[in-house]
């Protein structure tokens, strides 16, 4: 489906593309809404023109707009399953068309004998992936952020990451999108307005609050791109790298994190080898934990190779926490090398405080964390310091609305465009500023999808399920 759209520029004159993708909206799909294997219950959906019709192939009546039904479903005469029947008529649905559910047993046998009946049946098909959403937005049912947040609501892992969905489906970006949209209309419609009566003066009062109010706006739009990339990080989860010296305690760390034996630990040094992950839910932030191989000089090929894919990993993580043995004097020295390793941020963990801290006192600085990995309140206090460090959740739970890497390419075209058009003269090159205006104003329109995206649109609604 996918490769549909991006041929659609290239056969477009000839009508092709768009005859085909109007026979293709024009079909009644559907799709098996709920997880494959066997269930109590399973959902198949259908949406289109033809879904009233759908039960009448398993010789069943539809019933009436908004209320469930229960019936025995038949296929060749042989009773397939008794389910209940779903109908909403559109635009009252999710897909803004006519849908029909039938919730049924979830058996492979049942599913598979509704399955091929309904493809049996004329103008009916299996849906694409994301194809019913697909629908839902091009009917005017949600935007392409509501369309995202769905997407993240489905893949959600942690309450974070679930209330942030939500707030992308309730309009958290969609809102101030609109306004400064709006906004920029506005202006730019007053420069239209001057370059249709170029032999008018434009007042000194009126530049002023023209620029006044494109200031305003690159500053909101600053704002919301200064945001630490803290949406994205809850989106998409952190990675945290533990690297230090051999011995140091580092497997021993992961595994009281974990709250299970995730690596060998030994008084062996080099026990660690390969990268080791663990999945933590962090403050409501998913966050992958890695330990890796200790650091030394050794000649011995496969604990080399460990040490240089711990390397590798120091320099890709969100934070490296380096592990020090606190227990042996030249830990200072041990800091600085690996602090030349890598110029990712870092928190530093000294730790057998148990055993005593050894070395220069004046060493110690408040990026320290002193601890034992064998005190499991200070285990709970490093978790509480790594959601911290990790995610800034004080802003990711209120101000942050930008979630996508997709959101902030587009406001931070706009914010450029706006920084330009401030760059012009407004009363003899107003066209110069008005072009930067409608260029920052369709960066907007990107995110919600006010403008023509059918690239992106095959992009964001092919990853997901069919069901969906």
């Amino acid at each position: 489906m996918l490769a549909i759209f991006h041929t659609r520029k290239s056969l477009s004159e000839t009508g092709i593309i768009e005859n085909f993708m109007s026979n293709l909206a024009s079909d009644t799909i559907f799709a098996i809404a709920t997880p494959p294997g066997r269930s109590a219950i399973a959902v198949i959906r259908i949406s289109g023109s033809n879904a009233a019709s759908a039960p009448a192939l398993l010789r069943a009546a539809c019933p009436p707009a908004g209320q469930f039904s229960v019936a025995r479903l038949y296929h060749d005469g042989q009773v397939i399953d008794q389910a209940l029947l779903l109908f909403m008529k559109g635009p009252r649905s999710s897909t803004g068309e006519d849908v029909c559910e039938i919730h049924c047993h979830g058996s492979r046998a049942v599913i598979d004998a509704l399955v091929a009946q309904l493809a049996a049946g004329e103008g009916f098909r299996m849906a694409y992936p994301g194809e019913f959403t697909r629908r839902g937005f091009m009917n005017g049912k949600m935007d392409l952020s509501a369309v995202e947040g769905l997407a993240d609501l489905i893949d959600a892992e942690t309450p974070a990451q679930l209330h942030q969905a939500w707030a992308q489906i309730d309009g958290a970006l969609r809102g101030p999108v609109m306004q400064w949209r709006g906004e920029l209309v506005q202006i730019a419609a007053q420069l239209e307005a001057l370059i249709d009566f170029a032999d008018e003066d434009l007042p000194a009062s009126v530049e002023r609050s023209l620029r006044s109010s494109t200031e305003n706006l690159q500053v909101a739009l600053a704002g919301h791109l200064n945001d630490g990339g803290a949406g994205e990080l809850v989106r998409d989860g952190v990675v945290a790298a533990l690297i230090g010296p051999v011995n140091a305690g580092k497997s021993t760390i992961l595994n009281c994190l974990a709250g299970r034996a995730a690596a060998i630990v030994s008084d062996e040094a080099g026990t660690t080898r390969d990268i080791i992950q663990i999945r933590l839910d962090l403050g409501g932030v998913p966050a992958n934990i890695m330990d890796t191989a200790g650091l030394r000089e050794t000649s011995g090929t496969i604990e080399a190779e460990g040490i240089r894919r711990s390397l590798e990993a120091a320099g890709v993580a969100d934070l490296v926490i380096i592990v020090l043995d606190g227990s042996k004097s030249d830990w200072p020295a041990t800091r600085a090398n690996i602090d030349a390793l890598t110029d990712r941020p870092k928190l530093y963990i000294l730790n057998k405080a148990d055993c005593g801290v050894a070395g220069d006192p004046a060493a110690i600085d408040d990026q320290m964390i002193i601890m034992s990995a064998k005190n499991p309140s200070d285990i709970e206090g490093l978790s509480e310091i790594l959601a911290n460090r990790l995610i800034p959740l004080n802003r990711a739970d209120g101000s942050v609305i930008i979630t996508r890497q997709r959101h902030r390419i587009a406001m931070q075209g706009a914010h450029d465009a706006l920084e330009r058009a401030l760059g012009h003269d407004f009363q003899n090159a107003p066209e110069l500023a008005a072009e930067e205006f409608r260029l920052a104003a369709s960066a907007l329109g990107r995110i919600t999808g006010d403008i023509d995206v059918e690239e992106l649109l095959g992009s964001i609604f092919s990853a997901f399920c069919i069901g969906k």
